[in-house]
């Protein structure tokens, strides 16, 4: 996993730079570098001998990130098997913005349409399943707004599990959304507030497609459809859910709205106001709350490596 294993260390060595008939030869290659901001894809020039040393420095990240990738999927596969009305397990993530836009629009409407936001879930409690998608007109996707949808739908689940104990929640590694300490405390917060276990595990990067993208992609479909039809007028976040409600009943369809995320916000900016960071926290896969004040980590589900971090 850490490149430490004796057996195969000189994988590379052998069955790579080995095999290079001649070092010197000129060839080229390409290489993502960002620049100015931008992730370009660039050409690179250079000997074989220059493009097998680079690509020798970079194979160590990437066998780690295909095992931890390997490990969360295979965690989040076995949690799921495993769960029941007492240990549920939920993925999160927010869907693409939808573009609120309408049929025969004029030309200067494509260039100025607004836009809603779409948090979705899924719910594995054993054999039953429950997904959302929970509809904004503020796109921000912040630590308030993610609070008051994840509460949202721990209360659903609440409700339906009445002998709800422990929830096993699974995302993406989005610092801006996910990854961060804002959540990580929250999510602490509402271990105690509801008297549940609560625990949060990462996939690794670009390794996190799952349910949720097909819920995003199918309420928007719905929407879309009627928008075509002239029949239905979308012009904020209501009308989504309206439209989308009356075309689906196995998908839980809501609206939340400013005044819920501007009351998430008054609960909770002062909370968040002397959250410490956690050291290492884009290299974290597995989070459990242990206390209101103490987490657990881990860099992969896994792993016999752990610490305890007090936030």
């Amino acid at each position: 996993m850490s490149s430490n294993c004796f057996t195969y260390a000189n994988y590379f060595d052998l069955y790579i730079k080995s095999n290079a008939i001649d070092k010197n030869t000129l060839t080229k290659w390409y290489q993502w570098k960002y620049v100015n901001g931008y992730a370009t894809k660039q050409e690179q020039q250079g000997s074989v001998e220059q493009c097998i040393e680079l690509l020798s420095s970079q194979v160590k990240t990437f066998l780690l990130h295909v095992y931890i990738k390997r490990q969360q999927y295979k965690f989040f596969e076995e949690s799921k098997v495993n769960s029941y009305d007492k240990k549920i397990v939920i993925q999160v993530d927010y869907s693409e913005n939808f573009e609120i836009k309408q049929q025969d629009e004029i030309q200067s409407a494509h260039w100025s349409c607004k836009s809603i936001s779409i948090f979705t879930a899924h719910a594995w409690s054993g054999t039953d399943h429950y997904s959302f998608a929970l509809v904004s007109d503020n796109i921000s996707h912040d630590k308030y707004c993610i609070n008051k949808c994840i509460t949202y739908v721990i209360k659903k689940m609440q409700k339906k599990s009445p002998s709800l104990e422990e929830i096993l929640f699974f995302s993406d590694g989005a610092a801006s959304q996910f990854k961060q300490r804002y959540l990580i405390r929250n999510l602490a917060r509402m271990s105690n507030n509801f008297n549940f276990l609560l625990s949060w595990h990462f996939f690794a990067t670009i390794h996190a497609k799952g349910v949720v993208d097909g819920i995003g992609d199918t309420v928007k479909r719905f929407v879309w459809q009627q928008i075509l039809t002239k029949k239905e007028k979308c012009e904020k976040a209501v009308d989504f859910v309206n439209i989308a409600k009356s075309k689906t009943k196995v998908i839980i369809i809501d609206e939340i709205t400013q005044e819920d995320i501007d009351k998430s916000t008054s609960e909770l900016h002062s909370f968040f106001s002397n959250t410490a960071s956690v050291k290492n926290m884009q290299k974290l896969h597995s989070i459990t709350v242990l206390r209101q004040d103490t987490i657990e980590c881990r860099l992969y589900d896994y792993s016999d490596e752990k610490w305890t971090v007090h936030i």
